[in-house]
C-alpha cells in the first residue's frame, strides 16, 4: 500500500483497506453466523458512535458479490403501512395495494427477482421506527428462507417485538460492538499507515474520537492533511494539539447528523457546544426538557451520574467543528440564552464547568475578571493545557492584584511547553514593588516557582542559593515588624526551605537532605509542606538503597494526596520518585502497568507528557532485557522528545536505544545511537542522567567496548561516596560480568545495603560467583525469573553452569543449562557466554548420550547404532564417569550437540 504522505489525505484505496481492518475478527463472527443454516440473521448491539453503520458496511464488503444487499430504515411515519419498503411497494401492481397478504407475496417475489439467484441479506438500521407490516414481511422472508438480515441497534429492546422474540429463540445471534480502545486504534492505525503510531498519538486521536471508527477516521484524514500526523523517522507521531474546527470530513458529519433533529434540538447543542458543561438542573431550567431527553437518549450528551450531574457532550469533537462555524453573533445570542448557565457565580463552579465557563466567554470575545481568568488559568495547567491557559492569564493586567499569581501560572504553562527560558522571564518581569506587596507566603512561594524553574536551565541551578538566601533576609526583615503575622512567616520560610531541599534532590545530594526531608514530612505542621517534602523524599530513598520504603511511601501519599484533594507543587516528584524505585527494584512489569495506564487515561492534551511517558516505558523494557518492544516503544519516544522536549530532553532515548538496540544485537543502530547520545546535551535532575550515563556504559560493554567496564566502576565509586547505594550497586552489577574476588565482595557488600528483590539478586549473583556455589548461583537466577528480568536470568544461568561445571556438580548443570534452552528465544545476545563446555566427549559417546538422554533403553540405542549392548554399557560408563553423573536421568540437559 502506497503510504500517506506528511500532508496526503486517505484516498480512496486507503479507505477501503481501513474499512476491511475494522473488527476483523467481529466481522468474521458475523459472516460464519450468516452462513449458518438454522441462523435466521444477527443482530449488531452497539451504544452511538460505535461504528456500526461501518461495521455493516464491512460485513457487506467481506460477503462481496455473493449476496444480494436489501438496505431497510425506520421510516418517519412509523404508522405509515410498509413504509421502510415504499420504494418496492411502488413497483407493485396498483389492484394489490389494498390487500396485504398479496402485498407480502409480491414484495418477497421482488426481492428474490433481483437477488438473481443469489443469497439475500437485509440490512436494518435506524430503529426502532419501523412500521409493523413491514415487520411482518421481513419475517416472512426470514422463515421462509429467502433471506438473513443484518440489524444495527443501540439496544435489543428497540427491535420490534417479533425480532426480540426470534433472539430469543436463538433463531438470531447477537454481537456487541464497543468503541475502541487505544490499544485497538493503535492497532488498526498501524495497519493502515503501514508503520507504528506512537502511544501519544494513539492516546490523543483515541481522546479526540472517543473511539468511533467513522470519527477516527475523518480526524485521522484532517490530520494527515494537515500535517499535523507526520512520519518522524520509522513512526508516526503528533505536532502538535489536534484542532478539529476546519476539517471538512468532520464538518459534514456533524452537520449531517444535526440535520435530522428538530430545530429545539440542533439548537440545544449548539448552546452545549458553546458552555461545555452545566449542571443538569440549571440546564433543565434553560432548555426544554423535551429537548434534553431527546439527546441524551440519541447519543449525544454525557450526564455524571452523582453529585450536581454536570452535562457535557458525549463527543468533544462535536463541539470543537460546532464552535468553529459560529459566527460572533450567533455566539452571543446562545449566551443570551444560557445566562441562566454561564451567568453562575465562578466560584462555585468546578475545573470543568470553570474552564466552559471562560472558555465561551473568551469564544463571545468578552474579557475575563482577573480573579475568573486566574482561576480558569491554573485549572487549566491541571489540566495540562498550556496554550488555554496562557489564554486566561493574558487577561490580567499589572494593575490587577493578581498579577504575580498570573506569572506563576504562564510559568507553569512554559515549563509544560518546555519553554524553559520563558518561564523563567514571565516570573522575572514581575517588579520588585509587586513583591513587596504580598503576603510573607506568597512572596516565599513566587520564590520557589522561580527557584524550580531555573533547575532547567543553563547554570540557573547556581543562583538558587542566592536566592534564596536574599528571601530569608526578606523574611527575617518582615518578623521585626509591628503586626507581623507569626504564622505565615513560619510557613514562608518552610516554602523556601523546599526550594533548596529541590535544588538537593535535582543535583543527586541524596543523602545530604533525606534526614530534613523525612523530619519535616513526619513532623511537619503544614499538610501542603508535608506532601512536597514527602513527594521529594521517595526520590532520595529510590536512591539510597531504601527502594522498597520508596514504594511504600509513593502509595501512603498518594493516598493522602487523594484523601486531601491536594496537588502540591512538587507532586510530580512523587512520580519520578517512583518510577525509581520500581524501574531499580527490578518490578519492571509494574511499571509497566502503571505508564499504560497513564498513555490510557489521559486527555487529548497527552501530548505535552506522553513523550516523557513513552520514554520511560521504553527504558524499562530496556532494563527488563526485553530489546524488541523497548526498540519499537523508544523510536516513538524519541520522535516526539525531538518535536517537543521536556525535562528528560532526547538525550535519555538515544542512550536507552542505542543500549537497547546492543542487547538485540544490532551493533550497527546501537553505534549509531551511542553517537547521538554523546552530542546530545540538555538540563535535566541527577536520576535522568544517570540512567541516560548507565545505558551509554551498558550498551558499550554490551558490545565488548574497552574502558566500558571501568566506566561502570568510576561511576559505582562516585555514588558510594555519596551514599547512593542503588545505584552504585547496578553499576557493579553491570561492571562485574567478569569481576575479580575483590569487585564481586564489593558488590556483596553494596547490594546487601539495598532492598528488594532485584538487590538479592546482584547479592546472590556475587557471593555465588565469589565462592562458587552455583546453587546461590540458581537461586539467583530463580528470582531474576519471577522479576521477568531475562537478560538477568540468563547471565546467572551462564554462572551458574560455568561453576557447576568446574566443581563437577552436575545436578545444577543441568539445571543451568535448562534454563538456559528455555532463554534461547527470548534473549538474541547472551550477556555472557558459558566458557566451560565440560567434559570432552567422543564422537559415538555424544551419541550415545543423546538417544539415552532421550529415554531410549539399551538395546534400543545398540540396534540404532549397529552395536552390541554391552559396548552401549561401556560407552554409557565412561559418559557416567566423565560427567560425574550415576544415572541416565541426569544426562537430561547435558548432552553436547
Amino acid at each position: 500500500m502506497r503510504l500517506p504522505s506528511d500532508r496526503q489525505a486517505l484516498g480512496a484505496a486507503e479507505r477501503r483497506k481501513w474499512s476491511s481492518l475494522i473488527r476483523q475478527d467481529l466481522q468474521k463472527t458475523v459472516v460464519d453466523s450468516l452462513s449458518t443454516p438454522d441462523v435466521y440473521g444477527v443482530v449488531v448491539v452497539g451504544a452511538p458512535g460505535a461504528g456500526k453503520a461501518t461495521f455493516a458496511r464491512s460485513v457487506e464488503a467481506r460477503l462481496n458479490s455473493k449476496v444480494h444487499v436489501l438496505h431497510l430504515h425506520g421510516s418517519a411515519d412509523a404508522e405509515a403501512p410498509f413504509g421502510s419498503m415504499a420504494h418496492l411497494l411502488a413497483r407493485l401492481p396498483a389492484e394489490v395495494a389494498d390487500n396485504p397478504g398479496a402485498v407480502i407475496h409480491g414484495i418477497s417475489h421482488l426481492i428474490h427477482s433481483d437477488a438473481a439467484g443469489r443469497e439475500v441479506l437485509v440490512v436494518l438500521s435506524e430503529l426502532p421506527s419501523l412500521d409493523s407490516m413491514s415487520t411482518a414481511v421481513l419475517v416472512q422472508l426470514l422463515i421462509s428462507g429467502v433471506a438473513k438480515v443484518l440489524v444495527t441497534v443501540r439496544q435489543v429492546t428497540d427491535m420490534p417485538e417479533d425480532l426480540i422474540r426470534l433472539l430469543k429463540d436463538g433463531l438470531l445471534d447477537e454481537v456487541e460492538l464497543q468503541v475502541f480502545s487505544r490499544s485497538e486504534v493503535s492497532k488498526l492505525l498501524g495497519g493502515i499507515l503501514g508503520n507504528r503510531v506512537t502511544a501519544t498519538a494513539a492516546s490523543a486521536l483515541h481522546a479526540a474520537s472517543g473511539g468511533s471508527p467513522l470519527v477516527l477516521q475523518a480526524i485521522v484524514t484532517e490530520q494527515l492533511r494537515s500535517g499535523n500526523l507526520h512520519l518522524a523517522g520509522q513512526v508516526w507521531a503528533m505536532k502538535g494539539e489536534i484542532h478539529l474546527s476546519s476539517a471538512e470530513v468532520l464538518t459534514e458529519l456533524v452537520r449531517s447528523r444535526l440535520a435530522k433533529e428538530r430545530p429545539a434540538v440542533q439548537e440545544a447543542l449548539e448552546l452545549m457546544a458553546l458552555i461545555r458543561t452545566a449542571p443538569l438542573a440549571v440546564l433543565l431550567d434553560v432548555l426544554e426538557p423535551s429537548a434534553v431527553a431527546e439527546m441524551e437518549w440519541s447519543g449525544y450528551l454525557r450526564i455524571e451520574s452523582s453529585g450536581p450531574r454536570r452535562v457535557s457532550l458525549r463527543d468533544d469533537y462535536m463541539g470543537e467543528v460546532m464552535r468553529g462555524w459560529m459566527d460572533l453573533p450567533r455566539r452571543n445570542e446562545l449566551r443570551r440564552l444560557a445566562a441562566g448557565v454561564i451567568g453562575s457565580i465562578w466560584r462555585d463552579l468546578d475545573a470543568e464547568a470553570l474552564l466552559g465557563f471562560a472558555a465561551s466567554t473568551l469564544n463571545c470575545r468578552e474579557p475575563l475578571e482577573p480573579a475568573v481568568a486566574l482561576a480558569a488559568s491554573t485549572a487549566a495547567n491541571r489540566q495540562f493545557d498550556p496554550w488555554f491557559a496562557l489564554e486566561c492569564a493574558r487577561q490580567i493586567t499589572p494593575d490587577d492584584k493578581e498579577w504575580v499569581a498570573a506569572a506563576q501560572q504562564r510559568c507553569v504553562s512554559h515549563v509544560m511547553l518546555a519553554e524553559h527560558e520563558a518561564a523563567v522571564a514571565a516570573l522575572e518581569a514581575v517588579a520588585p514593588e509587586h513583591l513587596q506587596s504580598l503576603s510573607a507566603y506568597e512572596y516565599a512561594d513566587y520564590v520557589q516557582e522561580l527557584c524550580s524553574a531555573l533547575l532547567w536551565v543553563p547554570d540557573g541551578h547556581l543562583r538558587i542559593p542566592g536566592i534564596v538566601a536574599e528571601a530569608f533576609a526578606d523574611l527575617d526583615g518582615r518578623a521585626q515588624e509591628s503586626g507581623t503575622d507569626t504564622a505565615d512567616i513560619s510557613r514562608a520560610r518552610g516554602v523556601l526551605r523546599l526550594a533548596s531541599f529541590e535544588l538537593q534532590v535535582h543535583q543527586g545530594e541524596y543523602a545530604e537532605v533525606a534526614g530534613a526531608l523525612e523530619e519535616e514530612y513526619r513532623d511537619g505542621t503544614d499538610l501542603e509542606q508535608r506532601l512536597n517534602c514527602g513527594s521529594l523524599l521517595i526520590m532520595a530513598w529510590a536512591v539510597l538503597g531504601r527502594e522498597m520504603e520508596a514504594v511504600e511511601l509513593a502509595r501512603e501519599l498518594r493516598h493522602k494526596l487523594q484523601r486531601a484533594k491536594a496537588q502540591p507543587r512538587l507532586h510530580n516528584w512523587l512520580s519520578e520518585g517512583l518510577f525509581a524505585a520500581l524501574l531499580c527494584s527490578g518490578q519492571w512489569e509494574e511499571l509497566a502497568r502503571m505508564l499504560t495506564q497513564t498513555l490510557d487515561q489521559q486527555p487529548k492534551n497527552i501530548h505535552y507528557l506522553g513523550g516523557a511517558a513513552e520514554l520511560a516505558l521504553g527504558v524499562a523494557y530496556t532494563y527488563a532485557g526485553r530489546a524488541a518492544v523497548a526498540i519499537d516503544t523508544l523510536l516513538g519516544a524519541q520522535a516526539q522528545l525531538e518535536i517537543r522536549r521536556n525535562y528528560y530532553g532526547p538525550s535519555l532515548a538515544y542512550s536507552a536505544l542505542a543500549f537497547a538496540y546492543a542487547q538485540a544485537g544490532d551493533v550497527k543502530e546501537a553505534r549509531t545511537f551511542l553517537d547521538l547520545a554523546d552530542k546530545s546535551q540538555s538540563e535535566t535532575a541527577w536520576f535522568p542522567a544517570w540512567m541516560a550515563e548507565f545505558c551509554v556504559r551498558m550498551a558499550r560493554r554490551w558490545l565488548k567496548d574497552p574502558g566500558a567496564k571501568q566506566g561502570l566502576m568510576e561511576s559505582a565509586a562516585r555514588d558510594l561516596a555519596k551514599g547512593r547505594m542503588t545505584t552504585a550497586s547496578i553499576s557493579l552489577f553491570g561492571a562485574t560480568v567478569h569481576g575479580t574476588e575483590e569487585e564481586l565482595l564489593l558488590l556483596e557488600e553494596v547490594s546487601s545495603r539495598r532492598q528488594g528483590k532485584m538487590a538479592a539478586v546482584n547479592r546472590m549473583v556475587a557471593e555465588g560467583s565469589r565462592k562458587k556455589e552455583p546453587k546461590t548461583l540458581l537461586l539467583a537466577a530463580s528470582v531474576a525469573q519471577e522479576l521477568k528480568l531475562d537478560a538477568v536470568e540468563a547471565r546467572c544461568a551462564v554462572l551458574a553452569l560455568d561453576t557447576a561445571r568446574d566443581v563437577g556438580d552436575s545436578a545444577s548443570a543441568r539445571q543451568a543449562q535448562q534454563r538456559l534452552d528455555r532463554l534461547v528465544g527470548t534473549v538474541p545476545v547472551l550477556p555472557l557466554t558459558p566458557h566451560s563446555f565440560g567434559p570432552e566427549l567422543t564422537e559415538r559417546e555424544r551419541q550415545v548420550a543423546k538417544m539415552a538422554s532421550q529415554g531410549l533403553s539399551n538395546k534400543e540405542v545398540a540396534t540404532q547404532l549397529q552395536v552390541s549392548v554391552r559396548t552401549v554399557e561401556g560407552h554409557l560408563y565412561q559418559i557416567f564417569t566423565k560427567m560425574g553423573i550415576s544415572s541416565r536421568s541426569e544426562l537430561e540437559g547435558t548432552a553436547q550437540p
